[in-house]
């Protein structure tokens, strides 16, 4: 008899009383051998400028399960590292497990948006999907949604009992709050949060970037692994100096340039998989692709959904009319780092220095005549950014 398992993968972060709830009621509901809970290395859906390192989830994650015979943690998914698609879990979990019957558990908001994942007809082809309403009326809506992802050949599970609406976003600021989190998490993570200072204002910015850093690190050549960190250091520098976010800065800034060492294909690639359609300029751009890109690759892979952090990625080669000063810092940390060597750094430097409105008139005119002197062509965001700072309303 082929033995019966369910994936159950999230960030877990914290891990608490729901996810318990849930996997356990599902393991005898469906007569399951086991439930694994993997928790994500980088999660593809969620802002992560908060998320605790993910050796910490996975710890916590197995004290949780540890009760519990018919739960096991796998850290399939942070050995890997990179992006966590379901998808590619699943043909794991088929590999390791070939006779097996493979069962997929969500929470309902995630179930919620099954038929947008990477490869969704795989994912309804190996597994079952699952999930448990929260109330009445989320059971509705559930097997609504249910019915649709039958009609292209899925196999669903919409349980009759209802699981608690808790989060782990509440969990964790409640914890900011120092408030009593005994009713939602187990006492064991509880008291690891606690031992290792996790969730504290202090620590989240401190968490993510050292996992960006490690990410960047196997994406970019050393050269443009230095730059990444230069440019994160001079816009923390810039959004103190002008009154923008630091820490956001400094995140922008690391992440920049992450698909930048991408071969072009694997750029038009990541566009495509998401429906991002290039402009005629962009088109006979390649060195453009990487900005847009990575922008599309830090919301749909990374999962940040901080638009300040995402604008300043997706605009800091072309600029644009309408600038937010998140995107300015970017901007102009790119052009002054302090790896920078080219003609005129020194003169960007000091005016970036003295006035931030100078720079911006200064970089661009000297991004357009850099271009036009090679023959390349300008972006129209970049002539409508340069037009917008020098007062030129004539087009």
């Amino acid at each position: 008899m082929p033995e019966r398992i369910a994936l159950f993968g999230g960030t877990f972060d914290p891990i608490h009383n729901g996810h318990i709830d849930l996997a356990r009621r599902f393991a005898r509901l469906l007569s399951l051998d086991r439930v694994i809970l993997m928790p994500t290395f980088v999660p593809p859906h969620k802002l992560r400028c908060e998320m605790a390192p993910a050796i910490d989830r996975l710890a916590m994650c197995r004290l949780a399960c540890a009760p519990y015979a018919e739960l096991e943690v796998s850290d399939l998914e942070i050995n890997r590292r990179g992006a966590s698609f379901t998808v590619l879990t699943l043909e794991q979990l088929h590999r390791q497990y070939p006779d097996s019957e493979l069962f997929l558990l969500t929470g309902a908001d995630m179930f919620l948006t099954l038929g947008t994942w990477y490869r969704f007809a795989d994912i309804a082809r190996m597994a079952t999907l699952c999930a448990a309403p929260r109330d009445t009326a989320d059971a509705a809506v559930l097997r609504t949604y249910a019915r649709d992802l039958e009609a292209q050949g899925a196999r669903c599970e919409v349980a009759e009992f209802t699981v608690p609406a808790w989060s782990s976003t509440d969990v964790r600021e409640r914890l900011r709050r120092g408030e009593d989190v005994r009713d939602r998490i187990p006492q064991a993570v509880a008291e690891y949060i606690a031992a290792h200072d996790l969730y504290t204002q202090n620590k989240q910015y401190r968490d993510v970037e050292e996992q960006y850093i490690d990410i960047i690190r196997g994406r970019l050549t050393p050269r443009r692994f230095e730059h990444s960190l230069a440019v994160a250091r001079q816009a923390e520098y810039l959004a103190k100096k002008y009154g923008s976010d630091p820490d956001k800065a400094r995140v922008a800034g690391l992440l920049h340039d992450i698909l930048k060492d991408t071969d072009g294909d694997s750029q038009l690639q990541i566009l495509k998989d998401f429906a991002i359609l290039l402009d005629a300029v962009e088109q006979q751009a390649p060195k453009l692709w990487h900005a847009r890109a990575g922008a599309v690759f830090l919301e749909h892979i990374l999962g940040i959904t901080d638009r300040e952090i995402l604008d300043a990625v997706r605009y800091h080669t072309t600029g644009r009319a309408g600038m937010t000063l998140p995107e300015i810092v970017l901007y102009l940390a790119d052009f002054t780092s302090a790896d920078r060597d080219y003609p005129d750094v020194d003169v960007m430097r000091k005016l970036t220095e003295e006035d931030i409105d100078a720079a911006m008139r200064y970089a661009l005119a000297y991004t357009i005549e850099d271009l036009e002197a090679q023959g390349r062509p300008v972006h129209p965001d970049t002539l409508a950014c340069y037009r917008e700072r020098v007062g030129d309303t004539n087009g």
